[in-house]
């Protein structure tokens, strides 16, 4: 099981995009060590414990706290770690801290160049943040190969959506989590430009790929894992609470980092473990077909079974955003063009990132022991 602990609700930053309601809040140790306790309780052969916010660098004392807490346990468990972090309260002793114990996956927020970067990423005073991300990032990536660039699309910087995946692979990221913020206000001529956009990405994708460069951009390596599949489960990352748990600040289970702190949503605490009926009656009505889905040629492919973001947008775990309908039906269109342009050159990374079902297991093993193959 992966557990995102929230450990706490400030930060350090304004972005003009954050989703997160800023409160007052941070989680109490004894939270963590009820959740630790329970999860060594249930036996497994690992756990992975993210560490989430807010930002969590404000809280390094009760980070570190954590893993010692864990250590004392002598458990047969092996605990990972992860976090989320936007960057710029990193500094060399915290990142040697990281690679000494164990952090396979590291979460850095940064939309690219300076010039988009700092549209929105700013501080409490409205000041950009690139310099101190990107100085921040290349000393990470000279440490990690398991660092994901978090950058998310907006309406002001999307014409330049192109150029800084660019960006973000030159300067070491292999692989870059690319994020739509649904809740802008987009329009349809906003849609040509995102068609163009993404071509362009797929046409970097493809070049990488042929160079044997093992870039991952999950926006597009979903899609062309949906053809392989001709499936798609509800986001791989998290299943609706069955692989990945947030832990609020309050000591509640939630199923998504977008749904803690709503009471609808609680499956379960730190103190009494999952609440195993609550987050099955939440699966069961979240694959629900709606009426518009039904009958679409692509349905297996597109994430409209996603409800956590179903809810956000629509307010209906069985919902889909218009929007959200749209940009599928682009990201697939351009995936698949991509996909077959690869196969037919005969890739070899292609086929053996889509096709090789041994490959991806032993690169699933690779993460999980924090190693690249």
């Amino acid at each position: 099981m992966e557990y995102i602990i929230h450990l706490t609700d400030k930060c350090n930053l304004n972005c003009a995009y954050c989703y997160e309601k800023k409160r007052n809040r941070d989680i109490s140790f004894e939270h963590i060590k009820n959740l630790i306790d329970y999860e060594i309780n249930q036996k497994q052969k690992y756990s992975i414990i993210v560490f989430y916010g807010g930002e969590p660098l404000l809280q390094k004392n009760i980070i570190k706290d954590t893993i010692a807490y864990i250590n004392s346990k002598k458990a047969k468990t092996d605990f990972y770690y992860g976090i989320t972090t936007n960057g710029t309260l990193l500094d060399n002793d915290f990142i040697k801290y990281m690679k000494e114990n164990k952090f396979i996956n590291i979460a850095y927020s940064i939309d690219g160049m300076k010039s988009t970067h700092d549209l929105n990423r700013l501080t409490i005073d409205g000041t950009g943040t690139f310099d101190i991300v990107e100085k921040n990032a290349k000393t990470l990536l000279k440490n990690f190969d398991s660092v994901v660039a978090m950058s998310v699309i907006t309406k002001n910087n999307l014409s330049k959506l192109s150029e800084n995946v660019e960006y973000l692979i030159n300067i070491g990221f292999k692989c870059i989590n690319l994020l739509f913020d649904y809740f802008q206000d987009w329009q349809d001529e906003d849609l040509d430009e995102i068609r163009k956009q993404c071509t362009k990405i797929t046409e970097i994708y493809a070049d990488k790929i042929l160079q044997e460069y093992d870039v991952e951009i999950p926006l597009i390596d979903d899609k062309i894992k949906t053809y392989v599949k001709n499936e798609y489960d509800c986001n791989e990352d998290c299943k609706l609470g069955m692989k990945t748990i947030n832990i609020g600040t309050d000591g509640n289970f939630y199923p998504c980092m977008q749904l803690v702190y709503n009471e609808k949503f609680i499956i379960g605490n730190c103190k009494d473990g999952i609440d195993t009926k609550a987050r099955i009656d939440l699966i069961k009505n979240s694959k629900k077909e709606n009426e518009i889905c039904k009958n679409c040629a692509i349905k297996k492919r597109c994430k409209h079974l996603c409800a956590c973001r179903n809810y956000i947008l629509t307010n209906d775990i069985n919902q889909l955003s218009p929007i959200v309908c749209e940009t599928e039906k682009i990201i697939i269109e351009v995936s698949d063009k991509m996909a077959e342009k690869l196969y037919k050159q005969n890739s070899k990374m292609f086929i053996q990132k889509y096709y090789n079902e041994n490959y991806n297991i032993l690169k699933q093993i690779a993460n999980i022991y924090g190693k690249r193959r």
